[in-house]
């Protein structure tokens, strides 16, 4: 209950960046959101839509993680009540759960707080499986439902899978199974991987999110695979292995009480209970150990595989805040921090933290008085004081920058017109709002990013704005870009180009002419100079009147730097000189 109500507290009210607003669309529509299709999590958005339809529409699916991540700590504390006592494993299942990037999942719309609870349950079934006393026909059900859930990883999110070697590791006991018993398991393994049909069968619904249109068996496969990316293999790295668990250490650090240093760069104060809780982790762990040494190998390859073993495995660039200085002029980086990729394995290390709490609280009762013995269970008021200020996603102007950005973005575009936009924050919320609430769907977004993509292209195409040839034949995004323009003239459509889009991809669309700034579009200019900027004083002016003044409040600490880019963006209603720094460091101009 007490991770229930923090988490309702702080949960978002409305729309948030990055994939949230894709996840929410497909879940109201039944459409297919980016690779891997997450086809399981839809059909559970589209019940959490009925279940809360008296919450607004964005609240509805957010309030799906919410009761996910709240359950995550009901099991975990359920399964390590019989390790550490009731009373210690409440303690850790709070501290678990208030870890900043549990938390931070937990309050928006994404698929890592039910992913969470696939996990932990996993993990629950799999810690009375390997139990001494369970009879041996409830330990063959109980690997069953193992089983079943791990097939439900592939439609739900692969990251439950994370969870497959703990929960071996929990599971492993008694005398070997027969084959009968590893017959039924795998049928039970296939049903659950059977959810993946349900891909095919949304697609068939031709709705307006079909990412991939998975309709074949080929495409399925495809989306699953995640082939629209350059998935990439363990070697060679994109960044030195070091790097990589530097990186990993930076976002560890967030984890117990970001909201003392809400930045990037490490701190006396929050990196020194950083350290306590691993030394409370080891001390867990050890209680653990002592109570079961199944249990206790499991725990620790659990925190291993979630944290090493991830960082291993997902081989990503340095964020967006490491790794400079160290790696070359030019290096990549990844879009946005990558903590979220951790969460179990942070959850993981809050559960053994607690755990470690408890067990000193344990040791003291055997020689202090009862009140003084407990004090070291208020540890867990930690990371509930402390990051509660920076997980708070009911703070202004946060909470509802997303929708003002994305309307005032389509607003921004004449009827019936073509918006070539950026990438995930000019994308999504605006085909949230167009598709679940029926905003200004008559403007047709051209999402640069997804070009290179066959299905994609062929939605383009079906929409005549790109010509047939180009979808199976890839001829370069110099060649597409002018197909849209093209093709948006010919049916006299206007074409308004994001600021968030780069000025390269404004010369590409069309190298002969300038463009003008309208706010936060760039609307062609034939007359202008090839390659240059003007002001379109009367547009910027007409935009800027649209721009609550609340919405460029200073951000409260810790806020997402997406919250940061779409503010600087609103900024450009603000430009009245050809001249204002403003038009090239923000607003992507000449």
């Amino acid at each position: 209950m007490v991770l229930l109500a923090t988490y309702l507290s702080t949960a978002a009210p409305d729309l948030t960046f990055w994939d949230a607003a894709e996840f929410m669309t497909g879940a109201h529509t039944l459409g297919i959101p980016h690779p891997p299709g997450t086809p399981l999590w839809i059909l559970l958005g589209k019940l959490s839509a009925l279940v809360f339809s008296s919450a607004s529409p964005p609240r509805a699916i957010t309030l799906l993680s919410v009761w996910a991540s709240a359950l995550a700590g009901g099991v975990g504390a359920w399964m390590a009540s019989r390790w550490i006592g009731a009373r210690g494993a409440v303690v850790a299942a709070v501290m678990g759960g208030a870890m900043y990037s549990v938390w931070n999942n937990a309050t928006e719309t994404e698929v890592y707080g039910v992913a969470l609870l696939a996990s932990v349950c996993m993990l629950a079934v799999a810690e009375y499986a390997g139990r001494h006393d369970t009879a041996p026909d409830q330990r063959i059900r109980a690997r069953g439902v193992i089983a079943f859930l791990a097939g439900l990883a592939v439609p739900l999110h692969l990251s439950v899978l994370v969870a497959l070697p703990a929960t071996v590791a929990l599971a492993w006991r008694g005398p070997r199974p027969t084959v009968r018993a590893m017959i039924s398991w795998g049928a039970l393994l296939l049903l659950g991987l059977s959810a993946v049909a349900v891909l095919p069968m949304l697609s068939a619904r031709n709705p307006q999110l079909d990412s991939g249109n998975p309709e074949s068996l080929r495409a399925v496969i495809a989306v699953l695979r995640r082939e629209q990316y350059a998935v990439v293999g363990l070697w060679p790295r994109l960044a030195p292995l070091w790097l990589q668990v530097g990186n990993l250490f930076q976002w560890a650090d967030w984890q117990v009480a970001f909201g003392l240093h809400p930045l990037p760069t490490a701190a006396v104060a929050r990196t020194a209970l950083s350290i306590l809780w691993a030394w409370l982790a080891v001390l867990g762990g050890r209680a653990m150990w002592r109570h079961d040494p199944r249990v206790g190998r499991a725990m620790v390859l659990l925190l291993v595989s979630a944290t090493l073993g991830v960082v291993f495995w997902l081989n990503m660039r340095a964020g967006p805040s490491f790794g400079v200085g160290v790696l070359p002029p030019g290096a990549g980086h990844e879009a946005r921090e990558r903590d979220y990729f951790f969460v179990l394995g942070f959850w993981a290390w809050g559960l053994m933290a607690g755990a470690g709490a408890a067990s000193l609280a344990t040791t003291l009762a055997r020689r202090l008085p009862a009140p003084v013995a407990t004090l070291p269970l208020l540890v867990v008021l930690v990371p509930l004081l402390a990051n509660h200020p920076v997980a708070d996603r009911t703070r202004e102007p946060v909470a509802s920058l997303p929708r003002i950005y994305a309307r005032l973005l389509l607003d921004a575009v004449p009827q019936n017109g073509v918006l070539l936009a950026g990438g995930d924050n000019d994308t999504f919320p605006l085909w949230y709002l167009q598709q679940v609430e029926d905003y200004r769907a008559d403007v047709a977004i051209v999402t640069v990013p997804l070009l290179g993509a066959e299905w994609y292209r062929a939605e383009l195409a079906g929409r005549k704005l790109l010509a047939p040839e180009a979808v199976t034949r890839w001829p370069g995004t110099d060649a597409v870009l002018r197909s849209v323009m093209i093709r948006a003239g010919e049916a006299r459509r206007p074409v308004r180009v994001s600021t968030l889009l780069g000025r390269g991809d404004r010369h590409r669309l069309a190298p002969a002419m300038g463009w003008a700034l309208q706010g936060l579009v760039y609307a062609p200019a034939p007359t202008a100079p090839a390659g240059t900027v003007v002001l379109d004083d009367r547009a910027i002016r007409a935009q800027r009147d649209q721009v609550p003044g609340a919405a460029l409040a200073p951000l409260p600490p810790a806020s997402d730097p997406a919250a940061r880019t779409a503010q600087e963006l609103l900024r450009c209603t603000t430009i009245t000189s050809p001249t204002d720094p403003l038009l090239v460091s923000g607003c992507n101009g000449a």
